[in-house]
């Protein structure tokens, strides 16, 4: 069935169908090859949520009460730059796949190429690869994701940039004879904060120059608008509904890459499989400014389609408006 939507409707989607193919593009492989004798994934958490601070006053107040009345399994990370503080929570699974969020580690590690070869970022970068990193970012195109992972050194290349960050609990997906390999990649909220903070704060010093951030926030900043739900609820505005989710607001700045896609290890027809959905990025304005990753896996298929896509996207929002709020 998707596959379908996706030949027949790839150049001009009627508008119905922009948010279901906003689905079927930008998921990381939908349909990736199973592992054998796999067996469909539980859905409800088995743990007690726990955060890594005890503090009264901390920005995950009242999120793992929230998670309770929840299935599937959330991990989040937030670093506050008033603070300087790094805070964690999860309610189970150490690693969770990164779906397209890995397509910013993908930008990245181009982007320090570039800036290794005294490229001017980004006049100076071939016009190809610019459209590549625009598709990749502001589209989830997946087609440009692979092409930018294969001709850039794929599961090795990224994993030797990967160090400099360093985002040791990152094991990057590798291409098969049959799958691209990127979408499965593991990793933690924490990892993915830390990239996300390349970008943000220039951290650690030296990995990409002002350039570099400058034109990769830019690509973050214009993603397409049926693709901006997650962390942007809350920093703007607390009306986040599908198709085009929160509307930006001029004193609050986004930056964001959403990931979304069925899990790998569901032996079941696609409509049937638990999904993953996560969103990554960096809010600054209103007295605030913070980077924030919330990872959500296993969430309940329901009746099938799109629900377990639509439960995912409803618990990132939710937890994203109470830290908008608690950083008040």
């Amino acid at each position: 069935m998707h596959s379908r939507l996706i030949r027949r409707h790839a150049r001009r989607p009627a508008p119905k169908l922009l948010v279901l193919l906003g689905v079927v593009l930008g998921a990381a492989a939908l349909a990736a090859p199973a592992q054998a004798g796999a067996t469909r994934p539980a859905v409800k958490a088995q743990d007690d949520c726990t955060t890594s601070t005890d503090n009264a006053s901390s920005p995950l107040d009242g999120i793992c009460d929230y998670l309770d009345g929840r299935g599937g399994v959330v991990q989040a990370a937030l670093f506050d730059a008033k603070t300087g503080r790094t805070y964690r929570l999860s309610n189970r699974d150490n690693t969770q796949y990164t779906a397209s969020i890995v397509k910013v580690d993908i930008l990245a590690r181009w982007l320090r190429q570039f800036q290794k070869q005294g490229v001017e970022i980004p006049d100076d970068i071939p016009y190809s690869i610019r459209y590549l990193m625009q598709r990749m970012i502001q589209n989830s195109d997946n087609a440009a994701a692979t092409s930018l992972f294969h001709f850039g050194g794929g599961c090795n290349a990224l994993t030797r940039f990967n160090t400099l960050i360093p985002m040791d609990d990152t094991e990057v997906g590798c291409e098969s004879s049959t799958y691209y390999g990127w979408g499965n990649t593991k990793t933690t909220a924490a990892d993915q904060v830390r990239l996300m903070k390349v970008f943000a704060y220039g951290k650690p010093k030296g990995v990409l120059g002002p350039d570099a951030r400058s034109y990769g926030r830019q690509l973050m900043q214009g993603v397409e608008p049926d693709q901006r739900f997650g962390i942007t609820c809350g920093p703007w505005g607390r009306s986040c509904s599908p198709p085009n989710y929160a509307d930006p607001d001029p004193d609050v700045t986004v930056a964001l890459k959403n990931g979304w896609k069925t899990l790998p290890t569901c032996t079941q027809p696609i409509d049937q499989c638990p999904w993953q959905v996560n969103s990554t990025g960096w809010v600054r304005g209103d007295g605030r400014n913070y980077v924030l990753t919330i990872l959500t896996t296993r969430d309940p298929v329901g009746t099938g389609g799109l629900d377990g896509f639509n439960y995912g996207i409803d618990t990132i929002q939710n937890v994203s408006k109470r830290i908008w709020d608690n950083l008040n």
